[in-house]
């Protein structure tokens, strides 16, 4: 008799909790391993549990919510022996700092089994991303198992309970004292993953003019060389405190964001100083070393007498910057003013996912009322949320960030880039 494999995802994974339960209710023992387990999801699975207790030989948990735990001193109470119950807590490494003396964000268990022997020696198995959670068994995340169903001599099902049983040796017996420290060291590691992600908060508030530009002439500007350029009309620009940075390439990048992209395989770059800029477009002539022109595409060409005398469009201001330096220091640069958060953004048929529990009274309860008031919806793009200040020349930025397409832009923020390593700054 051969294995037979299904493939869940979907809309079947909305009922893979349903076919779990049936599974577990059928089956003669079953185990579990899962890399996370929350109140919910040992709601979604438990009632064929506490209906036949001794079914339950294996409960590996990776990671779980203090609510969790407590579930699982529920299901020692209903008759589930304690011995069948571990807690694998993954690796760490010391740091050897003060602060975290072990890294929290460790290698972790991720596997995700539901295996059960069946009767007339056949078995089955549910392996796939799974997670004992509420939102997974429930329908909620995008998620994908592949079910297999056969005899459980089979190659494939030994696979199976070789792995439980390896996770088994590895993991610690549950133990009901240790309920707070599980969570915690479960807490660890999700405030690990924090830092892991890296959003940055050294960012300094300080305007930036960027120039994308090539640069046909061998001669290169040297340091006291005054460059001419246009910027947007209304674009305030604070003389002497803004910094311009001459990006030089051999070929211009096909839109600004790949040239931010390609920082790093400019062949030139220099930075400048604001020493000027007039909004009326009143210079008849400036004194300039060089400048940038506008069309087709951002050229840097040198002025031979010093002079030159602008045909500025009354869209544009004339702003002129003096080298300071023949390089620019890595930056990472931001067009936005900072934000206080982002708010998601739903489609004009933005997809609404339901939960159904049908008669699942423990399972719904266990996701919390609250949740059950409105639909979940799909999520198309997040969007700023900004405070109540805004920028008085906010028309005109517009004009110069990445998006419209120009080569000279204006980032409100900046931060160096680091190469240190984001846990260990934290650590230490």
């Amino acid at each position: 008799m051969p294995v037979n494999s299904t493939v869940l995802f979907g809309t079947p994974h909305t009922a893979i909790a349903s076919l779990i339960r049936a599974r577990i209710d059928a089956s003669i023992s079953t185990r579990v391993v899962t890399g996370f387990a929350t109140l919910g999801g040992l709601a979604a699975i438990e009632t064929p549990i506490r209906a036949n207790p001794n079914k339950l030989k294996t409960l590996v948990v990776g990671a779980a919510t203090y609510p969790a735990f407590q579930a699982l001193d529920e299901l020692i109470v209903a008759g589930v022996s304690q011995s069948n119950l571990r807690v694998h807590l993954g690796h760490t490494s010391f740091t050897g700092g003060r602060r975290h003396p072990f890294v929290r964000y460790h290698p972790m268990l991720h596997s995700k089994i539901y295996y059960m022997d069946m009767p007339g020696d056949a078995a089955c198995v549910f392996v796939g991303s799974h997670n004992l959670t509420s939102f997974a068994l429930g329908g909620l995340n995008g998620e994908a198992s592949v079910l297999l169903e056969g005899p459980a001599a089979d190659v494939e099902f030994c696979k199976v309970r070789q792995h439980i049983d390896a996770l088994e040796r590895e993991a610690a017996p549950y133990s009901q004292a240790l309920k707070e420290a599980y969570a915690w060291w479960s807490r660890q590691y999700f405030d690990g993953m924090g830092v892991e992600i890296g959003l940055p908060h050294d960012w300094t508030t300080v305007r930036t003019i960027l120039i994308f530009t090539t640069a046909p002439e061998r001669r290169k500007p040297k340091v006291g060389d005054h460059i001419y350029f246009e910027i947007p009309y209304g674009i305030q620009i604070e003389r002497l405190r803004t910094e311009v940075h001459v990006f030089v390439f051999d070929a211009l990048p096909s839109s600004p964001w790949e040239a931010l992209a390609r920082l790093s395989s400019a062949k030139e770059s220099f930075t400048g100083e604001a020493s000027g800029a007039d909004n009326e477009q009143g210079n008849v002539e400036v004194v300039a070393d060089w400048q940038v022109e506008r069309t087709p595409q951002p050229v840097l060409r040198s002025l031979p007498n010093g002079r030159h005398r602008p045909l500025t469009p009354s869209d544009k201001q004339q702003v002129r910057a003096k080298v300071v330096s023949l390089n620019v220091t890595q930056w990472d640069y931001a067009f936005e003013r900072e934000k206080t958060g982002w708010d998601p953004a739903f489609g004009p048929d933005s997809e609404v996912l339901r939960q159904d529990h049908g008669n699942d009274e423990p399972f719904a309860k266990a996701l919390g009322a609250d949740r059950e008031k409105a639909p979940w919806r799909l999520v198309a793009n997040l969007r700023p949320r900004t405070g109540p200040a805004k920028e008085a020349d906010e028309q005109a930025l517009e004009l110069a960030k990445p998006e419209s397409g120009a080569y000279v832009i204006v980032a409100l923020r900046r931060r160096p880039i680091r190469d240190q390593p984001i846990e260990q700054r934290d650590d230490k």
